[in-house]
């Protein structure tokens, strides 16, 4: 009977995976890559990244590029990457329960090289006098330890480069690279968005081209010059939709009892740090002022924001104007409420999980101006919320909505102040770059007796090292755990930890003597709520989650984390999903888990344990990846920057800044025609997003 049932189970997979391939395919093929000619499994694989144009595609960029080396050039250490053929293989060595060791005799470069290839759970088939192809590390005299290995011949006659993408497990390693080959020979299709007169002001290369060198360079100069081309377009693209976005304007200013603010602050049970102080004094003056508010207020998890945001809400209400407070997610938007209900300022909730009597209810409210502070999601910029006198939105954990999204909440207002939260800090230099004229509010000081989280990373995949210690904590101590994973679902083709199955595992091992339950996004509403009710009330030890607790969860004896994959995640994640363990008295503890091997990863990691402010993270952040994926812009209209870095780049900012001003000058140019396309697709695209 099981048997029957488990094959009907792999019948009904099987046919649901081939509906998927069939479904992806035909996304594709129904596309603009049909001159391409790809092939069913190209399709396929297009369709699984997301890649949808001929743009996406050529904008995909190797990750990185590996040397093409004679031997004698090889050193300790370096990534090498060659040609030769098979001599001798031992057939393969199981060394643990799914491991297996190969090793193989090549002869390159005039020498006996013998090649370590790893594998799991399967023997690779070597065939002996043929050629193989290896990239691995190399280890004196004549030791190869193998990263990859193919069949199929990759390196051209001449070639010095060989670029890498991204690709996911069990995935050929030159299936992009047949991709691009293709898609170049349709370069000339793309619009170039850059004028031809700043082309050859700056002496750039043609898109063509530039697209070319960085594909297919032929050499590191080359190279250079291409991604010189392209980062270039990207500042471009930048500034003339941020330019294009921007919201300053001028306003009737506010008038309220500044006294009132003052005493109800006098009667708080606990000391403003200076920090909170000076930012609500910055606000109020902007609330005063006659020029629109557009201020970005950022901090630390748990360091006040709230508090300031509370202070500018009610003056806002003193004023007679309404208030609106926007949360990425409905836990926030109800802690939120909660919390401005114990200042003794009544705030409205709104969100999608009302009923339809309490929605309407609220919409009659907004409309006709009885409700003066409302806490909701995006369901607060919906079409149907009409508000009688809208004068001030505050959008927390801003970087999670997009700039049109935050707009079209804006608009609903006449001359609306704006303040933007964030506990992900920006440095100054890349805030001007991102918004403008943007003025900055900073909380660096957190509230006495908050102590920074004791983080440690260890490299691997279990929880093996940590479970002694999270248990003694649990069992010992009375505390609660988090446990965070990136997925809530297995993917297995990209090996990704998911919650449900660390769930399942932490159950059978240790169910029968520690209460644990599982928290994602896609549960009910009422089922996240009970589930946090449990875990607040101590009913539950262990809370298995994925980063739906990352903003608004408060729970002062959950002071241990530990965080599954944790190079999946952004520096600017992890150090607020560690914050959520620094809420009480007690030291929090942080554990990350990563088998990654990449260099950048290990070291983000590593600098996790060093760093605990996030100003310097941020800082950090920027240097590596940029502020474009920094704060998520590529979900609002703004591009990410991909190839350019903010932090190094500032020259060629500074220059693309002016240039996209002219451009948005003259939007009647020819020569601006592509760009101001760009802009209206992108402007669309953000909007339906």
């Amino acid at each position: 009977m099981a048997e029957n049932q488990k094959e009907e189970k792999n019948k009904t997979d099987n046919q649901q995976k081939s509906k998927r391939k069939k479904k992806n395919s035909q996304k594709v093929e129904n596309s603009e890559f049909k001159p391409l000619k790809l092939t069913p499994s190209q399709q396929e694989f297009l369709a699984s990244r997301k890649i949808e144009t001929l743009s996406d595609l050529l904008h995909t960029y190797p990750l990185r590029y590996t040397p093409i080396r004679p031997y004698e050039k090889w050193e300790e250490g370096d990534e090498v990457l060659l040609e030769g053929m098979v001599i001798r293989s031992n057939g393969g060595q199981r060394i643990s329960h799914n491991r297996i060791v190969t090793q193989v005799t090549m002869y390159a470069w005039d020498q006996e090289l013998i090649v370590s290839i790893f594998s799991y759970g399967y023997f690779p088939q070597i065939t002996i006098e043929k050629t193989l192809t290896v990239c691995g590390t190399f280890h004196k005299p004549n030791r190869i330890s193998a990263n990859w290995t193919s069949a199929a011949k990759v390196i051209e006659p001449g070639q010095l480069l060989y670029p890498n993408y991204s690709l996911p497990n069990k995935t050929r390693r030159d299936m992009m690279i047949k991709i691009i080959d293709k898609a170049l020979k349709h370069v000339d299709k793309l619009p170039d968005r850059i004028p031809q007169s700043l082309r050859k002001k700056y002496r750039l290369l043609p898109l063509a081209q530039a697209l070319k060198a960085v594909h297919q360079p032929q050499n590191e100069a080359e190279l250079y010059q291409g991604v010189r081309a392209l980062k270039y377009e990207e500042f471009l693209c930048f500034h003339c939709a941020r330019l294009r976005q921007s919201i300053r304007i001028e306003k009737t200013p506010k008038q309220f009892d500044q006294s009132l603010i003052d005493q109800r602050i006098a009667n708080l049970p606990y000391t403003l740090t200076p920090d909170q102080a000076s930012s609500i004094d910055e606000i109020l003056n902007d609330l005063h002022s006659d020029q629109a508010m557009y201020r970005l207020l950022q901090g630390e998890v748990g360091c006040g924001k709230t508090m300031v945001a509370a202070m500018a809400l009610y003056a806002c209400k003193l004023s007679g104007q309404q208030a609106a407070l926007l949360a990425p997610t409905e836990i926030l938007a109800r802690q939120h409420v909660i919390s401005l209900q114990k200042l003794g300022i009544e705030a409205t909730l709104y969100c999608s999980s009302l009923k339809a009597s309490e929605k309407r209810q609220v919409l009659k409210g907004l409309k006709e101006g009885t409700i003066d502070l409302v806490v909701g999601t995006h369901s607060l910029f919906q079409e149907a919320v009409e508000y009688d006198n809208l004068g001030l939105v505050i959008a927390d954990e801003q970087h999670r909505f997009g700039v049109l999204q935050r707009r079209a909440l804006i608009e609903k207002g006449h001359h609306v102040d704006v303040l933007l939260m964030s506990a992900t800090p920006i440095p100054r230099t890349a805030a001007h770059f991102l918004y403008g004229d943007i003025d900055l509010s900073a909380i660096r000081t957190m509230p006495p007796g908050r102590k920074p989280v004791i983080t440690k990373y260890f490299q691997t995949s279990s929880m093996k090292p940590v479970l002694g210690r999270i248990l003694e904590g649990i069992q010992k101590e009375g505390r609660q755990v988090y446990v965070v994973c990136p997925a809530i679902d297995e993917n297995p083709d990209e090996g990704i930890t998911a919650a449900k199955s660390i769930y399942e595992g932490m159950q059978s091992v240790l169910g029968k003597q520690i209460s644990i339950d599982l928290l994602h996004g896609r549960m009910k509403t009422e089922e996240k709520e009970e589930i946090m009710d449990r875990f607040k009330n101590h009913e539950t030890q262990i809370l298995v989650s994925t980063t739906v607790i990352e903003v608004g969860i408060d729970v002062a004896n959950a002071t241990m984390m530990v965080i599954y994959d944790a190079h999946r995640f952004g520096l600017s994640a992890l150090h607020q999903l560690r914050g959520r363990c620094a809420r009480g008295p007690v030291q929090g503890e942080c554990y990350l888990l990563s088998n990654s091997k990449t260099k950048q990863s290990i070291d983000r990691l590593k600098k996790m344990e060093e760093l605990d402010n996030g100003f310097d993270l941020a800082a950090y952040d920027l240097q590596l990846r940029g502020p474009g994926d920094l704060l998520g812009t590529r979900q609002s209209g703004i591009p990410a920057f991909i190839l350019g870095d903010a932090g190094k780049d500032l020259a060629m900012m500074d220059c693309c800044e002016k240039d996209a001003a002219e451009i948005l000058e003259h939007p009647e140019n020819p020569e601006n025609r592509a760009m101001m396309n760009y802009l209206r697709q992108a402007s669309d695209k953000s909007l339906v997003d």
